[in-house]
């Protein structure tokens, strides 16, 4: 009996069966070593043994015993699979021969427990339950037979010649040969491997409580209402793992990229935040890059080149652009209308009872703003399409900020189109092309095809067409756009709402139609502000616009400058913005120039085969 360990989850052992009549022997390529623990929850350790005797001789229909066994002697179940590959080599130069001669399979593996394995189309055969702790497998193996019918002889061949027949036997090419006998045996962790089960392992009680407004905190190693570590939350119904806080353990070498996890997925995949280019200690690969080396290429981008003050711009893929107008309208008389109706270019304001007000802005401005958004230029009740409008600011007392409605029947129009997506923002356009640049489409089947949300709506008050307030008072939040006014900034009663949903279905970015829009070149995105508020970095501003002066550095997404989301966040009388993170979440125009954080998401079955997840010992994908 020999007992073999190893140091490696993948191992390697291979026999050596010397044939030919003249008796065989066996060798091994393995560590003798004890495989070192992947977690601290759980003792990881298992070892190879094998039963074999080397006969004197090996003879057509001999039949030598060969077992082979897996034993678990570490604290946590295993799964097992094993293969087994055999080849012949020459003696003389040591080419490989055909394990077929004169149609005839030299040898034969004989079988026993195959009830126990299950061959699949990998050519491995899986051990059909998991092993626990302490105990083996069954041998698949029971012996190597060298086939009765095999034929390593030559027959005399005889030439007649001057001096009479010479007979002689020629060399056969098996003669001398080695057979090679090789066994691979594969181990995996159950749970070790997985990123989410993992997460799930490390997750907090699912009763626990997050105040989302709040930073993150630790007290003595010991999750608090807003400490670091792993918790829970609910996608589409299921319930995923986030990172949260001062984390330490989530990075990540997938593709000889840095990467450090998010959250999982509602369908048990793990998304991931780019960090990076690994650095190489002592030989072993690291991620230890800080600041601006964690973004792509090094650098900063604008989300678009060209200034915009358009709804459109802050899609990640674009519409129309539409931009706001203005008039100075002094002391001019307007009639302000709930709706309009057209007729090829004209435009007839509604001025049936109630659905409209006329005088100076001045003295109209507030009430106006309560429903009444259209209006003509010239003061008239019908006009021309370059003449037509609606009010989608109310601060200025002396500015009216207003979108054209020129070619469109209405503001609803104007809104349709600016949310299709025509057009490439030049954020996507350097996201992907970033992509391919670092050679990660050859490994986009590790990818799954996970939603990046660019979720565009309307907030409450703004840009409503009929019968709805822009604001209690008519002015402020009247301005506001995005899903993420909802989402990610203090409600009403001044909680913090992140969400994982991704409300609009043209919204929902995705390589293929399955899941989302299919718009995505590549499974590649960004970051949301909603995961940014579940990272525990706390929104820039309280519900009155009081700035919090407690903005946390305590968590794994901190860097020095400012990031980029791919979250809306507002459309005003001036520009178009989305939400950036540092130690707050804070708006910018998309012509700022912000740090650009790539965002992957791996499969469910794609795990990793060693590692803590710690900057010095990242978990490695292979």
């Amino acid at each position: 009996m020999k007992n073999i360990k190893n140091k490696k989850p993948l191992f390697l052992i291979s026999a050596l069966l010397i044939a030919a009549g003249v008796g065989f022997t066996v060798a091994y390529n393995s560590n003798d070593a004890t495989m070192s623990n992947q977690f601290s929850m759980a003792k990881y350790k298992v070892a190879y043994t094998e039963e074999f005797v080397s006969p004197d001789s090996w003879k057509p229909c001999d039949e030598t015993t060969k077992t082979f066994v897996v034993t678990n002697e570490g604290t946590t179940p295993v799964h097992v699979r094993i293969k087994y590959e055999e080849y012949w080599r020459n003696k003389v130069d040591s080419e490989y021969l055909q394990p077929v001669k004169d149609g005839v399979q030299l040898t034969e593996i004989i079988f026993q427990n195959e009830s126990d394995w299950q061959l699949k189309s990998d050519g491995y055969y899986y051990y059909k339950e998991p092993l626990p702790a302490g105990e083996a497998t069954s041998s698949l193996f029971k012996a190597v037979k060298l086939n009765c019918n095999a034929n390593f002889g030559k027959e005399n061949i005889c030439t007649k010649t001057a001096n009479g027949t010479v007979c002689e036997k020629p060399a056969d090419e098996y003669e001398g040969a080695k057979y090679h006998l090789k066994i691979i045996a594969e181990t995996l962790q159950i749970g070790a491997g997985s990123f989410r089960d993992v997460m799930a392992s490390q997750a907090n009680p699912r009763d626990y409580y997050i105040n989302f407004a709040k930073k993150a905190v630790v007290n003595d190693d010991v999750f608090v209402a807003n400490g670091n570590g792993v918790n829970r939350y609910r996608e589409n119904g299921v319930e995923v793992y986030y990172y949260r806080g001062e984390v330490t353990n989530n990075n990540v070498i997938w593709a000889n990229l840095c990467w450090k996890i998010i959250r999982s997925t509602a369908t048990g995949g793990t998304k991931m935040i780019y960090n990076g280019e690994p650095t190489t200690v002592n030989g072993a690969r690291q991620c230890n890059a800080i600041n601006n080396a964690t973004y792509m290429n090094g650098t900063t981008y604008k989300f678009d080149d060209v200034s915009s003050n358009a709804i459109a711009t802050v899609g990640y893929k674009q519409g129309i652009e539409i931009s706001y107008e203005s008039i100075t309208p002094g002391a001019t008389a307007f009639t302000f209308s709930n709706d309009v109706s057209r007729n090829g270019n004209t435009y007839t304001l509604d001025t049936s009872d109630g659905q409209s007000v006329t005088g100076t802005w001045s003295s109209q401005r507030l009430t106006s703003a309560v429903r009444y958004h259209y209006f003509c230029k010239n003061g008239a009740t019908s006009c021309s399409n370059s003449q037509i409008g609606y009010i989608h600011d109310y601060t200025d007392e002396n500015t009216i900020y207003y979108i054209p409605i020129n070619g469109y029947d209405d503001i609803e129009a104007i809104k349709a189109a600016s949310f299709t997506n025509d057009r490439d923002s030049d954020m996507k356009i350097r996201i992907e092309s970033w992509f391919e640049s670092k050679g990660l489409a050859a490994k986009e089947d590790d990818l799954e095809d996970a939603v990046f949300c660019n979720d565009r709506e309307i907030a409450l008050g703004a840009m409503k067409s009929k019968d709805s307030d822009a604001s209690p008072d008519g002015i402020g939040a009247k301005t506001q756009f995005a899903a993420s006014y909802r989402n990610t900034y203090l409600d009403e009663n001044g909680n913090v709402s992140p969400s994982l949903d991704c409300s609009n279905s043209r919204d929902a970015f995705t390589k293929d139609v399955v899941n989302g829009n299919g718009q995505l070149r590549h499974k590649v995105g960004m970051i949301t502000a909603d995961e940014v508020i579940l990272a525990g970095v706390p929104t820039a501003y309280r519900l009155n616009g009081e700035q919090y002066s407690d903005g946390s550095i305590n968590n794994y997404l901190y860097t020095d400058s400012r990031e980029w989301t791919m979250t809306p966040r507002v459309y005003e009388g001036w520009f178009a913005g989305l939400f950036v993170w540092t130690k707050e979440t804070y708006l910018n125009g998309t012509y700022e120039s912000r740090g650009v954080r790539p965002v992957v998401s791996l499969k469910a079955d794609v795990t990793f085969i060693s590692g803590t997840g710690e900057k010095t010992d990242p978990y490695i994908v292979e």
